[in-house]
């Protein structure tokens, strides 16, 4: 439009003289362009702080779901080792009557393959008679802090998620500020050149 605007204003040998009301009329209308590019680049401005401010945040909820898993995990470990060694303590005293070790071991191995339960590996290492209260005690810990670690997993994995879409968010917000940035930046030099151009126009038809 300014392209057109300046063609319009300049002197044209041997042409009509172009109405410098219009004229006038047409920069004026590429300043209220201008100001409104300006506007809505201040707006996008604002929604591309507000979006990276957010991705600020889901990073923060991240990094800390990452450190509350890593406690679980931690916590859940030393529990399992208490329960190692209180199994030690419990098979130096026979408290499994003589149950078959073979059977013991298959039950700890699928425990850890996750086929049974913490819950099942203690009946089959205790039996139905005489379990040991230590023993029982450490491993009801353990599980607790297994099914904590799984929940922190869980709230880790969602937080990573969110903090993708939020930088993505984010990104695209400020591709869409920086566009409508160098829009306005235009139109406010071609709004600035046109006017000057009519001014210059009517200063040379003033002196005809």
């Amino acid at each position: 439009m300014a392209m057109v605007v300046l063609a319009l204003i300049l002197d044209r040998p041997r042409g009509p003289r172009p109405d410098l009301g219009q004229l006038r009329a047409e920069a004026t209308g590429l300043a209220a362009h201008a100001v409104a590019a300006q506007e809505r680049a201040g707006r996008a401005g604002a929604a591309a702080v507000e979006a990276r401010s957010a991705a600020l945040a889901a990073r923060r909820a991240r990094d800390e779901a990452w450190t509350a898993q890593e406690r679980a995990a931690k916590g859940y470990h030393l529990a399992w080792q208490e329960v190692l060694a209180a199994r030690e303590t419990a098979g130096a005293v026979d408290v499994t009557g003589g149950r078959d070790r073979t059977v013991t071991r298959a039950a700890l191995s699928a425990y850890r393959r996750g086929d049974i339960s913490i819950d099942e590996l203690r009946r089959v290492w205790s039996g139905a008679d005489g379990a040991d209260p230590v023993l029982a005690d450490r491993e009801r810990a353990a599980e607790r802090w297994r099914m904590r670690e799984l929940g922190a997993r869980r709230v880790h994995d969602r937080a990573n998620l969110a903090l993708r879409r939020a930088d993505e968010a984010a990104g695209i917000a400020e591709c869409a500020a920086r566009a409508l940035l160098d829009e306005a930046v235009v139109a406010a030099t071609e709004a600035h050149e046109a006017m000057l151009a009519v001014e210059w126009r009517a200063s040379r038809s003033r002196l005809r």
